[in-house]
């Protein structure tokens, strides 16, 4: 039986707001549907650091639910690009709240899923009761980091990704009940997608050039097919394993990389647009930032009510991972 609740969870955008004007014209994008649809998104600043946001937004949501930091036993951090090269950002956060959680460890490599993965993570050390509580923070920092630099941006990719942050707090007992989480490492496909650099240097080497992400029409095709099976195939697993049918499902939430993969989506699983959240006009591809953010959106404004069954699902990369949640409200 699943022992990790709900309790809260709270988003935190940068302030600076990027129009599609900012990467040149539209019809570099639109000749690529992975990189189509974009209307606006958030970057962070030079000086801006994730840290801070998530210090932010813990703030924010622990006195929310009134709980001490002295209650928080785990940090579980997802960074796109920490703030510092050897080390996340989960110590950090643990000295600015002054929590002394016993677990804090920083995981890289889930990307867009990196919520469920969390989740999963707390599960496991609930289960086998080295904790009770944990912050899960989930970050993309990339947008303004990479992608809005003055070398980076003209290129297709560049107005995908938005930056922006979330941090939920789980536990052992109480909330919002995670009936079930499905997870699927597949790594043959984990070598399909890289940064790159024009200069042909390592990344750690010192460069005068941004980096980017290895894209190429091929690959892109590649990456939309698989995505476009994946992700209704995790759902569908889970909702088997339950013994539930799609048509239980209030909401789906997914991660967002564009237009084209929500329709699909939500088409394999019979599913109105109306039932299909996404922040993607506001805030374009948040990573694995996006799922939470959405959540908590959707929370905050009551579009999510109690008693909702609340489906969480994507993949990330080039789908090397994937995974799917059911969260009852």
């Amino acid at each position: 039986m699943n022992q990790i609740h709900l309790l809260g969870i709270e988003e935190i955008l940068p302030s600076n707001i990027i129009l599609n004007d900012f990467f040149g014209e539209d019809e570099i994008r639109n000749k690529n549907r992975m990189f189509a649809g974009t209307v606006e998104r958030r970057h962070m600043q030079r000086e801006e650091l994730a840290s801070d946001f998530y210090f932010k937004a813990s703030v924010k949501l622990l006195a929310r639910l009134q709980v001490e930091v002295s209650g928080v036993d785990m940090i579980l951090t997802n960074t796109s690009l920490a703030d510092e090269a050897f080390t996340g950002c989960g110590a950090v956060v643990n000295k600015k709240l002054g929590a002394q959680a016993k677990w804090v460890l920083d995981l890289h490599n889930t990307g867009c899923v990196s919520f469920l993965y969390l989740l999963d993570i707390a599960q496991t050390y609930f289960a086998a009761g080295k904790a009770q509580t944990a912050l899960l923070c989930m970050g993309q920092t990339a947008g303004g980091r990479i992608f809005g630099q003055p070398d980076t941006r003209q290129i297709a990719q560049a107005a995908v990704p938005g930056d922006g942050f979330a941090v939920a707090f789980v536990s052992s007992k109480g909330g919002s009940q995670v009936l079930g989480i499905e997870l699927a490492n597949f790594p043959e496909y984990a070598e399909d997608m890289y940064g790159s650099f024009d200069d042909g240097k390592k990344w750690w080497e010192a460069r005068k050039v941004t980096g980017k992400i290895d894209f190429n029409e091929s690959k892109s095709a590649m990456i939309m097919a698989r995505g476009n099976k994946v992700v209704p195939k995790m759902v569908f697993s889970l909702l088997n394993k339950l013994n539930l049918k799609p048509t239980a499902i209030d909401y789906l939430i997914t991660n967002q990389p564009n237009l084209t993969f929500l329709r699909n989506w939500r088409e394999a699983l019979l599913l109105p647009k109306e039932k299909h959240l996404d922040t993607f006009a506001k805030y374009a591809n948040l990573f694995g930032a996006g799922i939470p953010i959405t959540l908590a959106e959707s929370l905050k404004t009551d579009k999510i009510k109690s008693g909702d069954l609340v489906c969480l699902a994507g993949f990330s990369h080039a789908c090397d991972f994937a995974g799917s949640a059911i969260l009852r409200v």
